[in-house]
């Protein structure tokens, strides 16, 4: 191996620090605000599985469940997957039309709601840390995303016991759709 052939190997490798610190600081956000809270009832709930839900189906859903949930809106061209876990958390994905509940590709625009006590204040806390960036949304909503590869956001609202995550593949789209007020309960 010569010297060209390691110089370019190590300058390949200190080019992906930043991307591994990104994702490092991604996974210790998700980790902190999924765990935070463990010691929290959670409600009861009857899991679904994956099924494709008209819009109001999701409001009659929402209804039956007693809480909120959140999504993106109404989209043209598009199917929602409606999935309730069974600790309470429900996601709503976004399919292309045509595609099947359950569909095992990844990059669709996710909404999801987690039941979550003091949900805003601990949302809070992270929102000063290194590597994220936040925003104060409309009705006092706060916004706290990864400053690098940032496709998932989380929003809370003060004296709303639930956490909301939003995921879009194309980079930085889940920001924009939170700072544009296109993530809102379902009515």
């Amino acid at each position: 191996m010569n010297s060209a052939t390691t110089t370019r190997s190590g300058s390949e490798s200190f080019a992906l620090l930043p991307l591994g610190a990104a994702v490092l600081v991604a996974a210790a956000i998700v980790g902190w605000l999924l765990l935070h809270d463990r010691g929290t009832a959670k409600p009861e709930t009857v899991a679904t599985d994956p099924v494709l839900v008209s819009a109001e189906q999701l409001a009659s859903e929402a209804k039956s469940l007693g809480r909120p949930i959140y999504w993106a809106g109404r989209r043209s061209n598009w199917s929602y997957e409606l999935t309730v876990t069974d600790s309470g958390r429900v996601f709503v994905r976004y399919l292309p039309r045509g595609a099947a509940a359950g569909d095992s590709r990844s990059g669709f625009l996710t909404v999801g709601t987690y039941p979550a006590a003091d949900a805003y204040p601990n949302l809070k806390k992270v929102s000063t840390g290194h590597g994220v960036h936040s925003n104060l949304l409309p009705n006092d909503g706060l916004l706290v995303a990864p400053t690098r590869l940032p496709k998932n956001v989380y929003l809370a609202y003060p004296n709303d016991d639930y956490q909301v995550e939003v995921y879009d593949a194309s980079t930085g789209a889940a920001r924009r759709m939170a700072l544009n007020g296109l993530i809102e309960q379902i009515r």
